[in-house]
């Protein structure tokens, strides 16, 4: 480094005090402000003088520091006058030289050191123009060569000064070293032992020279002890030896040697050192890392079987350990599972949010955390799992980490989905319930004004008859009208007694060939008169060739019924059109009218039992709305389908049925007859007048129903005889035996199935083969079946067709042979 470069040389002038009152520095000046530029300015000069000897600065630099501001001292003293001069340092000098001899320096190498110490000063005086009195520079350069005489006196290898001093610095470092020296000899006997060493073990010199140092030794230890001794003996040096030496007071100490021998002399040249502390140190720092690889372990067995999935991270988010479970569970590798590898099992749908929520907790707000995600299994399925993680601090606060758990809580998201659903399927039937209850009670007032409805027709008509004073117009007016509504009755109770079927699953098929052209004019002649009435346009186009396998008469009712509800729905000068046609394999029925059509939130309900678009007490219609319910189960039992479309209130509606063109089903022997749509009212058809003569029983509970079939029969030309009770029909039947027996099924007390069990069980002789003729309310197929079953040869229900009773009595009593089916 160059003294006259201003960026390097330390303190410049600017800013200095000057020693005197001039503007200038002085000698001293300079040596006091700018020593460190004069040291690094040294250095520079310097430097490649010592490049092989490989030295530090430190080294380098020795006492020159000390020198400057020694020089510096005196240069001040002669300034201020007087004979008072600051001591000179010789042994600094001196110990300068020792130390540069011990580096490997030569004399002329010191020599160089102060003069170029010299010419840095001189150059430094030159460039920052100091004027001084010439006396300054003969003492500075005085005091220069004396300190180099001094330093290179040190060379001078036969001075007896020089070694008596360096015998007495060698004994002072043997005494005064911190460290345990001694000289030994290859009999194991101590011959020399420092102050130290005499201080830590606690015995005297005298003591330690009297006997063998091998007594000192741990037992333990002396065998290794003799081995490394043997070594020395040989001239092989011990770097780093430890062994246990007996203290005075019996303690052991453990002791780190380094030694050399002199095998020509037999001695060996020792330094020790106690390390005991460091050795219980190292001892106790052992005890706890056993102590924690123990805590480790039993953590990681107890870790490796527990039940969870356990996880560390580290302060970064990073995953330092992951339990077994994990591994197992996931079929995942620790090189796999580690740092954010795990993530990799997570579904990818839950990816994004895991990652984000996990890394956040790691890196920013350092709190407890909860994740639900579905979690990969070695099977390649997914399962839900909770993740739960907190954070770890040490004794101070600092974050450390998160620990954590997995635990499969698949069964348990399955039981949360099954209760949701089931809550649902809950909700859901409690609604269904609840609409079901609603729907009964608008049902149920439905049917009472249904029902009443005729009845009052029928009632005030027949009040009305009682007076006598009807005019012969309105008589036949008010038999017509009372006919109407009785038929009408009779078909509400027949579509309820048709639901039931369905419902129980007890309505059957009569399959046959059938002809739909017949079936739709069958229909249309039983529609057309209410449809004329109504000012409603029918039309119709049938594809003669449509035949299809399927019960005739519920067949007729499926179109009976939607003909009759598009006129019901038809306002005046409607229009209703009739389509039948095939198409491939099916043959298609469309019912198209022009009415007021079908509100499209209602349209998924047409087909549902007791459900009415206008279920209120302000409806225009009547009816139980359950004709299309019986049309759907109707057509499905043929193979069919039945759908319906409207474009909204006031745009009509669209019924279509596709029925296969063949359809095989068994039919039952017990069927109950198939309901007859009502036909248009007309006159009553021509009695059989075959019943002359005939013998006739009839047992009824009820006094009207008795005195109507005894007027009806009467009419028909029968000798009636009549009974209130079975116990009383059995006593008549027995006193005059008739040819028929006609029977109510329920009656108080013994009913018509006890009733005709008893007349059965009598003799031939006294009427126990008497045909008889059941009339019930109960008109279920399987009521009939009972009936049959029970000793009767015919089933009526109620209402009575007094043309089908006269026909069946007639048939029983063998006064006219039914014609057999061709």
């Amino acid at each position: 480094m160059s003294s006259s470069d201003p960026q390097e040389r330390g303190p410049s002038s600017e800013g200095r005090t000057p020693a005197e009152g001039g503007g200038s520095l002085s000698l001293v000046d300079l040596l006091e402000f700018d020593r460190d530029a004069i040291v690094e300015d040294w250095l520079s000069r310097v430097a490649p003088l010592f490049a092989n000897l490989r030295l530090t600065r430190e080294q380098i630099l020795d006492a020159l520091p000390a020198f400057i501001d020694e020089l510096r001292d005196t240069l001040e003293a002669e300034e201020a006058g007087g004979d008072r001069r600051p001591p000179h340092h010789r042994k600094a000098s001196e110990a300068h030289g020792r130390q540069r001899q011990r580096l490997g320096f030569s004399a002329a190498l010191v020599a160089r050191e102060y003069g170029l110490l010299r010419d840095c000063l001189l150059e430094r005086i030159e460039q920052e123009d100091i004027h001084f009195p010439l006396s300054q520079l003969r003492l500075l350069s005085l005091r220069i060569d004396t300190a180099m005489r001094e330093a290179v006196s040190q060379f001078e290898l036969d001075s007896p000064e020089r070694k008596s001093e360096e015998a007495e610095e060698r004994e002072r470092f043997f005494q005064l070293s911190p460290d345990m020296f001694c000289i030994a000899g290859i009999d194991a006997y101590f011959k020399r032992v420092n102050a130290y060493f005499v201080q830590v073990l606690g015995w005297s010199e005298p003591e330690l020279y009297r006997f063998p140092f091998l007594d000192l030794v741990h037992p333990d230890d002396r065998e290794a002890t003799r081995r490394e001794v043997s070594k020395l003996s040989q001239g092989i040096p011990t770097l780093r030896f430890e062994n246990r030496f007996r203290c005075k007071d019996g303690r052991y100490k453990w002791l780190a040697w380094a030694a050399r021998s002199v095998p020509a002399q037999g001695l060996i040249y020792a330094a020790a050192r106690d390390i005991t502390e460091q050795k219980v140190a190292a001892q106790e720092r052992e005890r706890l890392l056993e102590a924690l690889r123990d805590s480790e372990a039993r953590f990681r067995n107890m870790a490796d079987h527990a039940p969870v999935m356990l996880w560390v991270t580290d302060v970064d988010g990073v995953t330092t350990y992951m339990n077994r479970g994990w591994y197992a569970f996931t079929g995942q590798t620790e090189a796999q599972g580690l740092g954010l590898g795990w993530l990799d099992a997570i579904h990818p749908d839950d990816l994004e949010r895991t990652r984000n929520i996990f890394l956040s907790a790691n890196l920013a707000h350092h709190r407890s955390f909860r994740l639900d995600y579905r979690l990969r299994g070695t099977d390649g399925v997914y399962h839900w799992a909770v993740d739960t993680g907190s954070p770890r601090f040490d004794t101070e606060g600092r974050f450390l980490g998160y620990i954590g758990s997995i635990i499969d809580i698949s069964d348990r998201k399955q039981a949360e989905v099954d209760r949701e659903a089931l809550l649902a399927r809950e909700s859901a039937a409690r609604k269904e319930a609840e609409e079901a209850n609603q729907l009964k009670d608008e049902f149920l007032a439905t049917v009472s004004h249904e029902l009443r409805t005729p009845l009052t027709a029928i009632l005030g008509w027949v009040q009305l008859l009682r007076t006598g004073h009807l005019p012969e117009s309105r008589r036949e007016r008010a038999l017509e009208t009372m006919e109407r509504n009785a038929r009408a009755q009779g078909q509400l109770i027949e579509d309820l007694l048709d639901v039931s079927r369905i419902m129980s699953g007890k309505l059957k098929l009569d399959v046959e060939p059938v002809d739909l052209s017949t079936v739709v004019q069958q229909a249309l002649d039983s529609v057309r008169p209410a449809a004329d009435a109504r000012g409603v346009q029918v039309q119709a186009t049938v594809d003669s060739s449509s035949s299809v396998m399927g019960d005739l008469q519920r067949l007729q009712q499926v179109v009976w019924n939607l003909l009759s509800n598009a006129v019901k729905f038809t306002p005046r000068n409607g229009h209703v059109r009739l389509l039948v046609e095939r198409r491939d394999s099916l043959v298609e029925l469309t019912v198209q009218d022009t009415g007021q059509g079908i509100p499209a939130a209602f349209l998924p309900h047409v087909f549902e039992r007791f459900r009415q678009a206008d279920s209120g007490t302000t409806r225009k219609t009547g009816g139980l709305g359950l004709g299309l319910s019986i049309v759907r189960h109707i057509v499905e039992m043929h193979g069919g389908t039945v759908a319906v479309a409207s474009e909204g209130e006031g745009r009509g509606a669209t019924f279509t049925v596709r029925l296969p063109l063949s359809i095989m089903q068994r039919r039952d022997p017990l069927m109950a007859p198939s309901p007859r749509p009502p036909s248009a009212p007309g006159p009553e058809s021509v009695r059989p007048a075959e019943l002359n003569g005939v013998r006739v029983l009839v047992v009824d509970d009820e006094e009207d129903a008795r005195e109507l079939l005894r007027t009806l029969l009467e009419d028909s030309g029968a000798h009636v005889l009549t009974a209130g009770s079975a116990a009383e029909g059995l006593q008549v039947l027995q006193e005059e035996p008739p040819d028929v027996l006609v029977s109510d099924i329920g009656m108080p007390g013994t009913d018509g199935y006890g009733f005709i069990e008893r007349v059965r069980a009598l003799p031939a002789d006294r009427g126990g083969r008497t045909p008889a003729v059941a009339i019930t309310a109960y008109a279920r197929s399987e009521d009939r079946t009972r009936v049959l079953r029970a000793g009767f040869q015919s089933h009526v229900p109620k209402p009575v067709e007094p043309v089908e009773l006269l026909a069946v009595l007639a048939s029983l009593a063998g006064c006219f042979e039914v014609p057999l089916k061709s």
